[in-house]
This record gives structure tokens, sequence and C-alpha cells, in this order.
């Protein structure tokens, strides 16, 4: 039945909604996490940002373990009847949704942050974003019905309960966050795939970085609406820097990506470390010093 599903959704496939769907689906990309949570970061709260990253990281740990455990796989995969183009498709096993899930946690956060500002057309962005990521990945033919469903409710179970969890800490929250990185390491071992290794690797350059801006560095993102702008704009134009000029750097295999070596995950998890180091605590030295001296 799930595969039929699929295969219904797809007979409503024209060009529009191939454009409308591929797009809609980058929403619950890691780019678009990125550049959200550097966002909040920069620019509005250090706090709720790093409660952000915290529940977001945490969430795709759960997805890549649980398909790694049930190893469904994709219904482009399993039916010569479902359609996907090349830059449709994405690796690894299907169940559940991580584009789904990572939806779920955005639905959620924006949930939460409509409350606490009192902006309802918030909320409404959310709403828009958890139905339309997961249904864009069943049209896509990258997921079932209910890989989409799953990954949804995963992440609402997870996202009210990790938000809990990070209160709970208090004003300990980088020292708890730095305490994790080891148990993110140790995973490696026993789950190695890309979305592995760039989790742990981010999650870790986030936790060290954090802690170190909190404890020496303080910066005050409160500032005037043009220099948010650049800094949100100089920011995301050295994430990439880092990101392309890494991978130039590093002597990646360039084996195709469904067979990649273990060292190319391995170059991942520094990319993806000092990515998270930038976004953390280099940015905001970056940003005080010019403050400073402006």
């Amino acid at each position: 039945m799930d595969l039929n599903i699929v295969k219904a959704l797809q007979n409503l496939r024209n060009p529009i909604f191939d454009w409308f769907f591929y797009l809609v689906t980058q929403l619950g990309d890691q780019y678009v996490f990125i550049f959200l949570a550097v966002i909040i970061y920069w620019t509005m709260s250090k706090k709720y940002a790093h409660r952000f990253v915290f529940t977001f990281m945490i969430s795709a740990i759960v997805n890549t373990g649980i398909k790694e455990i049930v190893q469904r796989v994709r219904p482009y995969l399993a039916s010569d009847d479902v359609f996907a183009k090349d830059s449709w498709k994405t690796e690894g096993y299907s169940f559940p949704s991580g584009h789904a899930q990572a939806a779920g946690v955005l639905g959620y956060t924006a949930y939460d942050a409509s409350k606490k500002l009192k902006k309802s057309w918030i909320w409404y962005i959310g709403i828009f974003v958890l139905i339309f990521v997961p249904l864009s990945r069943v049209y896509l033919g990258q997921h079932y019905l209910s890989d989409v469903l799953v990954g949804v409710v995963l992440a609402f179970l997870l996202a009210p309960l990790i938000f809990r969890l990070v209160d709970r800490m208090g004003d300990y929250e980088d020292i708890y966050t730095l305490m994790l990185v080891p148990f993110f390491i140790l995973a490696l071992f026993f789950v190695q795939n890309e979305v592995m290794f760039v989790a742990a690797g981010g999650f870790s350059g986030f936790a060290i970085g954090y802690h170190l801006e909190k404890k020496y560095v303080k910066y005050n993102v409160k500032s005037k609406l043009f220099m948010q702008v650049l800094k949100v704009i100089f920011g995301i134009l050295i994430v990439f820097a880092i990101r392309l000029g890494l991978k130039a750097i590093l002597p990646y295999s360039n084996q195709a990506e469904h067979d990649p070596l273990i060292l190319d995950y391995i170059f991942d998890f520094i990319r993806y470390f000092f990515i998270g180091v930038w976004a953390a605590v280099g940015a905001p030295m970056v940003f005080k010093y010019v403050d400073k001296n402006r």
C-alpha cells in the first residue's frame, strides 16, 4: 500500500509540481538548518540557538540510528515504476525520513518561537514546512508515506523533551553539551555513514565553540539592522569558504557518493567541525572586534 501511495502521488507529476516540490524539499536539508541556526545565534539569542542546534542534532542522530537498524530501501530503488530524477536522489535508507524529521523539529521550533515572541506568522511558516516537506519526499520518490509520518511524529516527541531538558540544564548548558561530544565520537565506530560524521563533526565543533564563546568572548548579539544583515552575509560566506575550501584541500578519494571511503567521512567530520567552531566562536569574535573598533 505504501508503494501505491507513492505511485498515486506521482501520477500528478508535471513540470510545475516537479519544480515546486524539489525547492520545498530543500527546507528539510542541512543547509537550511545551518542558515537558520546562525541567524538566530548571531543576531537574536545565542541560548535559543543552542537549544535549536542541540535538538536538531540529537534528532538527526536518533533518525540515523533507526535507519541503520531498519534498513528500508527507498521507493525509487524498490520499484521501477517510481520515477526519480538524478537531482532528486538521496543516498541511505528510507525509514524514517530525515527530511521529514528535520521539518518536524523546524515546525516545533516555529511553534515554540511564535508563543514566546507572540508572532503567529512564525507558526504559519512552521505549518507550511510540516505539511509540504514530508509531502515533497513522497512526491519525489525518496520516501514512503509511513517514512515521513514517523519522521514528523518522532520530531514532535523528541523536540519538546529536548527543549525541556536544555532548560533544566540552566546556566550549565555548555558543559552538558560538551559532555555529549565523546558519545558522538564513539557512535562513529558503530554507524559509519556521511550523515553521522557530518552531524558529529558539526555538533562537536559547535559544542566546543559555544563553551569558549560563553566563557571568554561573551558577544552581545544586539545591533542595528544594517549591521545584522552584514554579519549574516559575512558569516555565511565564511561558512561556504570553509566547506568548499577544505573540500578542495583535503585529499578526498573522489569515489562515487554511494561508495566512499571511510577517510572521506573523516574529512567530512573535519569540515563540519570547523564550520561549527566558526559559527559558535569564530564569527562572534570577529563581530565583537568590529563592533569595538567601528
